[in-house]
């Protein structure tokens, strides 16, 4: 019973131990979430590219919509000469539009004669903008537990201890062993007793350069 109370103290020691050792600490890097799931970030690049674009479009004058108000006011004094000169002259009007957000520009020529557009040619430079996100994640460190059969072999013994042992992996890369169980010992060949134990073990992670 004495070594039995014993053990017991001795595993809730290792249980605290193990607890504490394999505790909540968090990665360095910033944590985010990723479909509701949370994830080391290891990069997060925002790149924003711009290519321009242009176009040129030029339309005649009859496939353009006009409409013709013939209720005008014609003055009593002509001048025919002066009239004519500005009826057959070709009247050419430039207009630039720049567009929000500095996307671009839209270059509009108009020439006009003889009372009508003769024809049209808008010039776009428009920017076409691409965001390129790019985001490296690696999911978090947990701690795992394991648990198993032990025991091991001798000449004198055969079967020399049997026992069932627990092994811990902490997120810091660190594991714990703890075993409990029974010892044989033979006497004299062929008789022997039986003597539980306790025991456990602490590993660090080799890190080998490839």
């Amino acid at each position: 019973m004495k070594n039995l109370k014993n053990i017991a103290i001795l595993v809730l020691i290792a249980a605290v131990v193990f607890q504490q050792c394999g505790g909540n600490k968090k990665g360095k890097g910033e944590i985010v979430k990723i479909d509701g799931k949370k994830y080391e970030l290891i990069k997060h690049e925002i790149d924003t590219f711009e290519i321009v674009k242009t176009k040129v479009v030029t339309k005649k004058g009859e496939d353009i919509y006009h409409e013709t108000i013939k209720e005008v006011n014609i003055p009593v004094i002509i001048d025919t000469q002066a009239l004519l000169h500005d009826y057959f002259a070709k009247n050419i009007y430039k207009d630039t539009l720049h567009l929000p957000d500095s996307l671009g520009t839209v270059s509009l020529i108009d020439t006009i004669t003889q009372n009508k557009i003769l024809g049209r040619t808008f010039n776009a430079s428009v920017k076409q903008r691409t965001i390129k996100e790019t985001t490296i994640v690696k999911e978090l460190p947990k701690t795992k537990v394991f648990y198993g059969l032990e025991g091991g072999f001798n000449k004198a013994d055969v079967v020399s201890h049997l026992g069932f042992g627990i092994l811990i992996n902490t997120k810091q890369d660190k594991m714990f062993h703890l075993g409990i169980g029974a010892a044989n010992r033979t006497t004299d060949g062929t008789s022997g007793s039986l003597s539980p134990y306790i025991g456990g073990g602490v590993y660090w992670k080799i890190k080998i350069k490839k």
